[in-house]
């Protein structure tokens, strides 16, 4: 279960998001939740999806993906109820809708990632990046360590105070970048006269949560750890008030757009939470229980 908003916001978090664009929480998940999520990663990669729908994204599959690339999987929300469950949690919602100060929070997308041994570096880069054809494009990041974490596992790791900077619009390379995985904040940073920028490696136990900023610079090194894999997911949310730009949505979310329509599909992008207590019916359906028998599609 997700620890419960009203005793975590006894802490003045929203300085400390506002100053340094990231802010952690210890323990968010208790040791159940995480087992179980954990327990998701070999079925869901090896394409057994509960519901029988398939994810938005599947970067690697085993025998056809080098085994060194940081593996991961979009909206497996989707797929699989142990997911949606954390994912939808009205606990999330509330939490990012306070940071951000939104009167409401639906969900964006949800990121699982798995860093095996000798897993390869994700380029630093900012989310916001990559919801430029959302009205308003602003996003808020859970990251929830699903194993322990240390620097020499390839942590994610932020550049403080990098949400200050200017959106950077040309990503680059993101998987395995063939250049420093650094580089790009480097050039952001130099762009926006900022100095050296302190990089920060987060190393908490598991259950432990990192929200970020849209706009705040992080990523990820390689996995050097003789032993250590890291998993983890990620859930970006945005405010309910979020709507569709007429133009620009690409090839995943612009499968969600109707033409001539900015609104955002409940089914799709649900409302997780509101001030007034909504939430989208259709998150009932992602919660219940499992009919049995299921057959993979990736079995058939």
């Amino acid at each position: 279960m997700v620890t419960h908003p009203t005793s975590l916001l006894q802490n003045d978090w929203t300085a400390d998001f506002a100053r340094d664009g990231f802010v952690v929480i210890e323990r968010l998940l208790d040791d159940a939740t995480v087992r179980a999520l954990r327990d998701r990663f070999d079925p869901l990669f090896a394409g057994q999806f509960e519901t029988g729908q398939y994810p938005d994204e599947w970067y690697w599959r085993e025998g056809m993906s080098l085994p060194d690339v940081t593996r991961h999987m979009a909206n497996a929300w989707k797929s699989d109820r142990t997911i949606a469950r954390t994912v939808l949690s009205s606990e999330i919602g509330e939490l990012a809708a306070t940071l951000a100060g939104w009167e409401g929070t639906r969900l964006g997308q949800d990121t699982l990632w798995w860093k095996p041994r000798g897993g390869r570096e994700i380029a630093l880069h900012q989310d916001a990046t990559y919801v430029s054809f959302l009205d308003p494009p602003d996003t808020v990041t859970f990251w929830i360590a699903l194993d322990d974490t240390s620097a020499d596992a390839g942590t994610i790791e932020y550049a403080r105070g990098s949400h200050r900077w200017p959106l950077h619009k040309n990503p680059g390379d993101f998987h395995a970048p063939d250049r420093d995985y650094r580089a790009g904040l480097r050039e952001a940073a130099a762009a926006a006269g900022a100095a050296e920028p302190e990089i920060v490696q987060i190393e908490v136990p598991a259950g432990s949560c990192v929200i970020h900023h849209g706009l705040v610079w992080h990523g990820s090194g390689p996995n050097r750890h003789p032993s250590r894999t890291r998993r983890s997911i990620g859930v970006h949310t945005l405010s309910a008030a979020t709507r569709f730009r007429p133009r620009g949505a690409g090839y995943i979310y612009g499968r969600y757009q109707r033409f001539g329509d900015t609104s955002m599909d409940e089914t799709f992008f649900p409302i997780l939470w509101t001030r007034e207590g909504y939430r989208s019916p259709s998150i009932a359906q992602h919660l219940a229980p499992a009919p049995a028998p299921w057959i993979s599609p990736a079995k058939n």
